[in-house]
């Protein structure tokens, strides 16, 4: 391995060096060239320079130091934000661009936890309406008088979902997000009408029997009331530079198929008034195809991929010839120049599954100052502090304890599978191929792979 360090700041300066570089650049041996600079008309020779020798960028202070395609030398330490290392020879790339970019969704464009509390706030005052008029019902049949209603509180919804996921977790019974809530929303109707009829127990028969049955249409138009205003509170809550970002993505590469991976049940071409355009295909951790496969499975990447290969292949590539497969922690590709990124904040679910089967993974690690994503459980520190490329994504155990005390209000997970998460957090760390901390430096850092891919010719 053949090492040459620059440190310039002057155009005229650089292409000398350039000069020098190119003497090596038939050499039969992978090198690594190293420089510093913060000259933006020096960044751009060196991405001219790109087809020659395989040379990453790194110019901005919250990149993390990208790795090429087929080796990473993670020895050298502490590396200062602003120098750039990248390692192997250039492929033979013939795209302009990534194939394929996936993104999860929650806390990577847009907050989920204001997103949800919307959702559930339009849920409860539909639910309220439904309960006046069933426990009002109800007592008629029973030849009660009419009482008031006792209304279903988000707090009474979340403990009957847990009360739910706990008994279906001692039988070791998995069911889809959909179907958990649909039977909250039944079992809290159920309740809330048997109350009603239990207040007036000493005025009509004890034998009496009532029906508080819930149809399952009653249950399906809450459900889907729920859903619709999830997606409403989704536009209005995505972060500031999402349009922005995803605007330049497809001007920057247009023939990328953009996609969405997510475990929930968001859906962006759903979101017909801000991002739908943006978005080919959405796979989640509820379809057929999918469930009970979801993150950090590689069930739910593999059939994202063979989405792309079975309908948008043809067009990115060509000819169609390249095929494209997930095989349990891993992907092959007939087509070597294959380039998929997949975007997400979770190191688990996103970095780190995804990684393992064949995305160059990026980690949405917002700052807290200018973003709210609701589950965060980055590093604390800024990404020009970190350790190099392996350590990208370190965190400390202050920051798995702040992980561990995070937990949604409706998780039910065991200390034990906390204990694991943590592991599985860690784990994934060695997966990042870069961290963002900002949403409009994702169109640089997709292009930076894909340079150190060699799927950009410049």
């Amino acid at each position: 391995m053949m090492r040459m360090t620059f440190t310039t700041f002057t155009t005229g300066a650089f292409l000398l060096h350039l000069f020098l570089v190119s003497l090596f650049k038939d050499n039969a041996s992978p090198f690594t060239f190293t420089f510093t600079s913060n000259d933006v008309s020096i960044l751009q020779v060196v991405e001219a320079f790109t087809p020659c020798c395989n040379i990453g960028i790194n110019n901005r202070p919250s990149y993390s130091l990208l790795r090429a395609k087929n080796a990473v030398d993670t020895s050298s330490g502490s590396t200062d934000s602003t120098s750039a290392i990248t390692s192997a020879t250039t492929s033979s790339g013939t795209s302009s661009g990534p194939h394929l970019i996936t993104f999860d969704l929650d806390d990577t464009i847009f907050p989920v936890g204001p997103v949800v509390h919307d959702a559930n706030v339009a849920l409860m005052e539909h639910l309220a309406s439904l309960t006046a008029s069933l426990t009002n019902a109800n007592n008629a049949n029973a030849n009660a008088p009419t009482t008031t209603t006792t209304c279903i509180t988000q707090s009474d919804f979340i403990a009957s979902t847990k009360f739910i996921r706990s008994e279906l977790a001692k039988d070791g019974i998995k069911i889809t997000y959909t179907e958990l809530r649909k039977r909250t929303i039944q079992r809290e109707l159920e309740r809330i009408s048997l109350i009603g009829i239990e207040k007036n127990d000493n005025d009509f028969s004890a034998t009496a029997t009532v029906d508080i049955s819930i149809s399952k249409e009653v249950v399906s138009n809450a459900y889907e009331l729920w859903e619709e205003h999830r997606h409403m509170a989704a536009e209005r809550h995505l972060y500031h530079d999402t349009i922005a970002m995803l605007d330049e993505l497809k001007e920057r590469f247009p023939d990328a198929t953009i996609a969405a991976i997510t475990n929930g049940k968001g859906n962006p071409l759903r979101m017909t008034n801000t991002i739908a355009k943006y978005f080919d295909y959405c796979i989640s951790g509820e379809d057929d195809n999918v469930f009970p496969y979801r993150k950090p499975d590689a069930g739910i990447y593999k059939v994202a991929v063979e989405k792309y290969q079975q309908e948008y292949n043809n067009i990115n590539t060509g000819s169609g010839s390249g095929r494209v497969s997930v095989s349990g922690s891993d992907t092959s590709s007939d087509d070597d120049d294959f380039c998929w990124i997949h975007i997400g904040d979770d190191l688990a679910n996103d970095v780190g599954a995804s990684a393992q089967c064949g995305a160059k993974s990026i980690w949405v690690d917002l700052d807290e100052e200018l973003y709210n994503q609701t589950t965060h459980t980055g590093s604390g520190t800024t990404p020009s502090s970190g350790s190099g490329s392996a350590g990208a994504g370190a965190g400390t155990d202050n920051d798995n304890e702040k992980q561990q005390q995070q937990q949604p209000v409706w998780s039910t997970a065991t200390k034990e599978e906390q204990e694991m998460r943590r592991i599985l957090n860690e784990e994934a760390q060695k997966y990042v191929a870069a961290r963002v901390q900002n949403l409009s430096e994702l169109p640089d850092v997709v292009k930076n792979i894909s340079i150190s891919m060699g799927s950009v010719n410049v």
